[in-house]
């Protein structure tokens, strides 16, 4: 340190402070990066490593970029695993004394980026996680709108990795003492940064936000996401929502797996142009509506109640076209404001957001008008519209301020005698300065006499060097600069103007944005008021989508019943039906054979009829319209997935570890009012051992949990199961033969198929001729020879332990007693009581 210059002196403090961080260090117009740090972000960002002189030790490595782009290079950081340490000069350089005072402003990391992030319309996650007791307590808040949700479950890693890709969770805050097995594989798992904090003290403001929330796990693993995100933000996070507590009861639930089956938000295949349902629905007109929307998609409702409410205020806006257009014109003048609020919150709000935020409460009494005729919305629209407030930024804010506010014209005229005055002197003064110039130019008769201004002189004159010669002493000009082709001048006039000119525009400047700063505490004061108004053009702008969907023809407005019939006449796939020639089909399960067998050949559509019926039944619980003549349903707790074939590279596992992973989610988790969507399983491993597991799993899902299952398979011999399982019913898709061609009808109907048709969708993939004889050829010969699997159909009757008793017996063969606190112990206690009841 003896060694450094004061700068990097300065520098190395800060990075002793911040050593898990790349510290972005600002100097003048740029942000630079020193010695390792400049290594890492030169290779990351592609800059040239160049190096500054650092004192006695010699140079160091140095990398930087512009601070007017520094989001993207930030966002590229943290996007790469990197925490990013932002350093502020905070002190104006050309009146500070000696080196000018730096200190962090903020550090972003993957959990807490906002101002850098660049998808408006995903969330970015970060979570605290704590274990105790054979439970994993997670706490999760997305830190641009404010949302904060608890969630409990079993202390298993497989549930808390689900967790963290479905809430796309991107930092976990852990304990120094966190169990060491946990923490390596989640270090393997690679997809949340891992940071440490064990602080969790609870702030008055921490305990009014969880409310009526007493579990001290809960609390505490919620006081330690807040004390990380204070030392890290060292901002406000007054706009921080009320803490949800789990709610999964109220959803109906899909883990990530069956999200990315049924391609809800995401694309199954990287870069793919194939849309999902997210893409589909979304005609929202604000970022905040698809941030819901998206939401909405991925947590269902499964309270009839609420179903219903949403249907029917959706029922309004498909009945009424103009009031549609016209919610939609009003909507497209609303902008993003959670993410406004979080950045006035954080103090990095600017002039052209207080000028959105402005237009969106302008918007607010145009849309309650709009809707106060139907009662079905009068609880949705009744929100305090920030009248005050609206009046303050029109009376405040400039017709079109500048983004930036040292740019000054930001406040309107009127608004402040004080600064109206200043400005009248800065007006008058330049005035005063062009009539100076045409003064001069008669005076001296020296015709191409300008007066200019910069930062080093302020104003001078300027005269060419051809008509210096002219200059006289009676003028009293004093010469100050000494061009190539011209000299500058100053007189005691020109100085003693000039100074009052730019006195006036200095305290303008400083009067400006002391205005604009009680401007934005006044917004802060509104912080709770603004997330209402939020959430109303959220909740409207999404029930708008949904009811431009559900007025085209061919969707009806879906029935709930409390039995357990599900009812699709001629149901459509949403999706697909936009780009091709859909052929519809029903689908009718009833309670007593509540498990659908398909058979059929590859391509004939099974695949895409179960994906039809699961996308029905997550619109229908959204509270949107259907693509079909007519659908009841009964409301579904959980859906589970297992359709298509990869590999999860990632995780070492193959196709059929996947498959089994997947099954094993359902059958344990799944309930009576489940839905399960099987497609094939067990074609990952040899025809014998994929047979036997398929039929297994087929006799436990009828005889032990009874929920609603569509199963296709190419295993024709599980047909034969309607013969002894009642809740079997045989479902196939239809094929026209014409020799060795086959023609896809695309129509699931009653029954079984006996055949795969292997060979003649071979023939249309154009395999060569010599390979397609010989595969006929050596089909007949096993046929002939029966060389299938004859199995028996007889059931083994199947006895389900109590899921209570179940989670007790798991939890006791990973109790450690031996160190186990006498708290913990109690706790599993309490916990076994309450699954006993």
């Amino acid at each position: 340190m003896e060694k450094l210059s004061p700068m990097m002196k300065q520098y190395q403090e800060v990075k002793e402070k911040y050593q898990d961080a790349l510290v972005m260090f600002r100097l003048g117009d740029f942000y630079e990066l020193f010695f390792d740090d400049a290594k890492i972000a030169s290779l990351e960002l592609d800059l040239v490593l160049t190096g500054r002189p650092a004192g006695e030790s010699g140079r160091a490595p140095m990398c930087g970029v512009p601070h007017h782009a520094i989001a993207g290079y930030v966002q590229k950081l943290v996007d790469n695993g990197h925490k990013v340490a932002i350093v502020e000069q905070m002190e104006d350089p050309s009146v500070a004394v000696g080196l000018v005072k730096r200190d962090v402003v903020k550090v972003v990391t993957p959990g807490t980026i906002l101002d850098e992030v660049s998808d408006d319309k995903n969330s970015v996650r970060i979570a605290s996680l704590s274990v105790f007791a054979g439970k994993m307590f997670l706490v999760f808040c997305e830190l641009a709108g404010g949302e904060t949700q608890v969630l409990v479950f079993d202390a298993k890693v497989s549930l808390l990795k689900q967790h963290i890709l479905k809430f796309n969770i991107r930092e976990l805050v852990l304990p120094s003492d966190f169990p060491e097995n946990i923490l390596l594989r989640l270090r393997d798992f690679g997809r949340a940064m891992i940071s440490f904090c064990d602080d969790a003290t609870l702030s008055d403001e921490a305990i009014q936000r969880l409310g009526n929330i007493d579990d001290p796990l809960k609390r505490s693993t919620y006081g330690r996401l807040l004390r990380y995100l204070e030392s890290t933000q060292r901002r406000s996070l007054l706009h921080l929502k009320p803490v949800q507590d789990d709610n999964r009861h109220q959803i109906l639930e899909m883990d990530y797996s069956t999200l990315q089956n049924l391609e809800l938000t995401q694309s199954l295949r990287t870069n793919s142009k194939s849309e999902t349902l997210f893409r589909f629905l979304d005609t929202c007109h604000t970022a905040m509506g698809s941030r819901l929307l998206r939401n909405w998609i991925e947590q269902p409702l499964r309270d009839k109640t609420l179903i219903t409410l949403r249907q029917d205020r959706i029922a309004v806006l498909v009945k009424d076209i103009l009031l549609r257009d016209g919610l939609a014109n009003t909507l497209k003048g609303c902008y993003d404001l959670e993410r406004l609020i979080a950045k006035s919150a954080f103090g990095s709000a600017n002039p052209q957001d207080c000028l959105r935020l402005r237009r969106t409460l302008n918007a607010v009494p145009i849309l309650q008008e709009a809707l106060s005729e139907h009662k079905i919305y009068t609880e949705l629209i009744s929100v305090d519209g920030c009248e005050h407030l609206r009046k303050t930024l029109e009376n405040a804010l400039s017709e079109n301020p500048p983004a930036f506010l040292k740019d000054g014209n930001v406040i309107r005229e009127g608004y402040n005698q004080e600064l109206d005055e200043l400005r009248t002197i800065q007006h008058s003064g330049k005035q005063w300065i062009l009539e100076f110039e045409n003064q001069e130019k008669e005076r001296t008769g020296i015709k191409n006499l300008k007066v200019g201004y910069n930062r080093v002189f302020g104003y001078y004159i300027e005269i060419s060097k051809g008509n210096v010669s002219f200059v006289k002493e009676e003028f009293e000009y004093v010469r100050k600069q000494t061009l190539a082709n011209a000299e500058r001048y100053i007189t005691p006039l020109l100085k003693e103007k000039e100074d009052a000119i730019l006195h006036a525009e200095e305290r303008a400047l400083r009067l400006e944005t002391r205005l604009f700063l009680e401007l934005i505490e006044d917004i802060n004061g509104h912080i709770a008021k603004i997330q209402r108004i939020g959430a109303m053009i959220s909740e409207v702008d999404v029930l708008l989508a949904l009811a431009e969907k559900s007025q085209q023809a061919g969707y009806v407005r879906p029935t709930f019943h409390d039995g357990e019939a599900l009812d699709i006449v001629e149901g459509r796939h949403p999706i697909l039906e936009k780009h091709t020639k859909y052929v519809s089909n029903s689908c009718k399960i009833s309670e007593e054979t509540p498990i659908l067998l398909i058979t059929g050949p590859n391509m004939g559509g099974k695949s895409t009829y179960m994906r039809q019926v699961a996308l029905n039944v997550i619109l229908a619980q959204m509270g949107c319209w259907v693509p079909a003549q007519k659908a009841s349903f009964p409301l579904i707790d959980k859906i589970f997935t297992r359709m298509g074939a990869s590999d999860d590279i990632m995780q070492g596992q193959s196709t059929f570890m996947v498959e089994m992973t997947e099954a094993n989610l359902a059958l344990s988790n799944a309930t009576k009012q489940s839905m399960v969507f099987f497609d094939e399983i067990g074609r990952g491993t040899s025809t014998y051992d994929g047979m036997a597991l398929a039929q297994a799993i087929v006799e436990y899902i009828a005889t032990v949990i009874g929920c609603k299952t569509l199963f296709s398979t190419h295993y024709h011999e599980l047909t034969q199961l309607d013969q002894s399982l009642s809740q079997v019913k045989n479902l196939h898709v239809e094929v026209h033969e014409e020799g060795d061609d086959v023609h896809f009808l695309y129509r699931v109907k009653h029954g079984r198929s006996d055949r795969s048709y292997g060979v003649n969708v071979a023939r249309l993939a154009k395999l060569p001729d010599a390979v397609l004889v010989r595969a006929k050829h050596l089909l007949k010969e096993l046929e002939s020879k029966k060389r299938v699997v004859q199995q028996t159909m007889e059931i083994v009757e199947m006895v389900r332990v109590p899921k209570h008793l179940e989670t007790i017996d798991e939890q006791l063969k990973r109790v450690d007693v031996d160190n186990t606190t006498p708290l913990e112990a109690l706790r599993y206690l309490s916990e076994w009581k309450k699954l006993q009841k």
